[in-house]
């Protein structure tokens, strides 16, 4: 707010509070016979107080100027209501200087420090000493004075150093309190953080204070507020939780069991946050099928079609694609023709009948027992090509995210950018990996925008690409292996993870290399990567997040363990094309 004077003049905003003038005249001990300079009344009665006067409450909640008294004289005479105040002692950043020889050479004055001091002003009392040639010298806290000139304020706290401190006795004191100083680890800050928000500060405030987003503090309070959300992060106290980490457990507030699979791979002594992306991942590409499943039954119900639970259907229902000499048009008119979600990882109904014999339509001769066998090992095998899907599309997202950071980070080490310029030379001069037929393949070019970072208009042409990137030489490398890796992960389908009959060797064996390029570069595999650059079968029953493929033994040995070496039984031809299209 601002304060008005007898002539009308109103003050510019400050961070200070006001106290009436009347207040604190009615304490004699502040009234004195103080006569305001001619210069200073002249400015007050033009300016209003600029300076604030120290106030402290005594017993009795009495108001006592410490600092001002000269001041309030003149507030008085020219009329003034109130006068901004401080309860403790400040001084402008313009009396001070700071040390010639601070300990600190890099002060580190980022934006979150600079928008903390600019929300919530300098809390810290910078240690202070008047030097002989009467210079006021910044001994301790010379970034908090350089941050609190950046972030615009006039003032901050201070208190004297001693007297008889001598040059030695400064530097061991930058050392001492360097030492002393711990700062709050990521769970005290959002625990206070919360405890703010509880107290009731707004998230606007926190977030300036903290040097964080909005949206950041928005999460942490909704899942501390929120009792299932809160123990699953008590749970895993160990892990250091990400603010997108905290987000993502908001979206499955509604899903206890994704939030249970989320705090278990964020659970032990070695969780890493790559574990709990790729869990968050998984959940997400589970919900996103369960989603189209609940679409697609919808509109089966609201074309009158009859949906059943897998659990209703006799030993005699067979999916439709399996009857002989009836197609799908045909069977539509069946009475006996029901509509199943084949397992928990399918997104679309299946066409069943429910007693082909008695429909009249032309089953497989095989024995009964043989059959159901058959049937049912055909169904365990697409169940686990399904689920693994479901892994290997999360472990895409969670790569595509790490690569396209990586393209665009601009702190790349010396080794990392040797790394890639060695990659890309290998790809261009040697033309290997489908280089030369993919790369302007239109999958590609969706890859390579989402790697880029493009929005939606400017993906559209794939010749402009160019313009919308940073025209800086030394992002070159960056760039080029953006446009490699947009093949490499084009051709990295789903096939690559698959073993037994339904191995893709001409898939795999380039995928495994690419995953090995990546990993050169930082990037740490989710198990069915590194169950695939290593020649592993993976069983998506056994690796969760959070696991590794065991050390020490052969493939051979895990996939006689897993299981999921040949596949059971004998599956029908269509099974890949079925799991792929789930």
């Amino acid at each position: 707010m601002t304060t008005k004077t007898q002539a009308g003049v109103q003050t510019a905003p400050a961070p200070w509070p006001t106290i009436t003038v009347a207040e604190l005249c009615a304490h004699p001990g502040n009234a004195r016979d103080a006569e305001a300079p001619a210069d200073l009344l002249a400015d007050v009665q033009a300016n209003g107080v600029q300076e604030p006067l120290y106030v402290v409450r005594t017993n009795g909640d009495v108001p006592q100027v410490i600092d001002g008294f000269q001041r309030l004289a003149a507030a008085v005479a020219a009329g003034l209501e109130a006068i901004p105040f401080t309860p403790r002692p400040v001084i402008r950043l313009t009396a001070l200087t700071p040390h010639p020889k601070n300990a600190r050479e890099e002060l580190d004055i980022n934006a979150q420090f600079v928008e903390s001091l600019r929300a919530e002003g300098c809390r810290i009392p910078v240690k202070i000493q008047r030097l002989d040639s009467g210079v006021i010298q910044v001994n301790d806290g010379n970034r908090r004075y350089h941050g609190s000139n950046d972030a615009g304020l006039t003032h901050v706290p201070y208190e004297w150093d001693d007297d008889d401190r001598d040059a030695a006795g400064q530097f061991l004191d930058m050392m001492t309190t360097a030492q002393h100083r711990k700062p709050l680890t990521t769970a005290e800050m959002n625990q206070a953080m919360f405890s703010a928000a509880e107290a009731g500060a707004q998230v606007g405030r926190i977030a300036k204070a903290a040097g964080v987003r909005q949206k950041d503090v928005r999460a942490l309070v909704k899942v501390r507020s929120d009792e299932m959300l809160s123990a699953a992060v008590n749970a895993a106290s160990s892990y250091t939780w990400t603010f997108d980490h905290l987000a993502a457990l908001t979206e499955f507030a509604d899903d206890p069991d994704a939030v249970d699979a989320i705090t278990k791979a964020a659970t032990g002594n070695y969780a890493r946050e790559h574990d709990v992306e790729w869990a968050i991942a998984r959940e997400r590409t589970k919900r996103e099928k369960r989603a189209k499943a609940e679409a697609h039954r919808a509109e089966l119900e609201a074309a009158g079609k009859k949906i059943r639970d897998a659990e209703e259907l006799s030993e005699r229902a067979m999916p439709e694609h399996r009857l002989s000499g009836v197609s799908a048009e045909e069977h539509a008119e069946c009475r006996g023709q029901v509509w199943v979600l084949g397992d928990r990882y399918s997104d679309r109904y299946e066409p069943y009948c429910t007693a082909p014999g008695l429909y009249g339509h032309t089953v497989p001769e095989s024995n009964g027992d043989t059959k159901t066998a058959e049937a049912k090992a055909a169904s365990a095998s697409l169940a686990a090509v399904k689920a693994g899907n479901i892994d290997w599309d999360a472990a895409e997202s969670v790569r595509r995210k790490w690569i396209a950071d990586l393209i665009k980070s601009r702190s790349l080490t010396k080794n990392a950018t040797n790394a890639m310029v060695r990659h890309v030379n290998e790809a261009l001069i040697s033309g290997t990996w489908g280089l030369c037929t993919d790369l302007n393949k239109e999958p590609t070019t969706e890859i390579l925008a989402a790697l880029l970072g493009l929005n939606a208009q400017q993906a559209k042409d794939r010749s402009t690409f160019a313009e919308h990137v940073a025209k800086d030489p030394r992002r070159a490398p960056q760039l080029q292996f953006a446009a490699i890796a947009a093949v490499r992960e084009k051709s990295a389908t789903r096939s690559a993870w698959r073993t037994g009959k339904q191995c893709a060797p001409w898939t795999r064996e380039p995928t495994a290399e690419w995953f090995k390029v990546l990993e050169s570069l930082g990037y740490s595999m989710t198990p069915i990567e590194r169950a695939v650059a290593e020649g592993a079968p993976y069983d998506p029953a056994k690796q969760q997040p959070g696991t590794a493929l065991p050390k020490g033994k052969e493939p051979e040995e895990v996939e006689q363990e897993s299981g999921t070496g040949e596949e059971p039984g004998d599956p029908e031809a269509e099974l890949a094309d079925d799991a792929e299209a789930a």
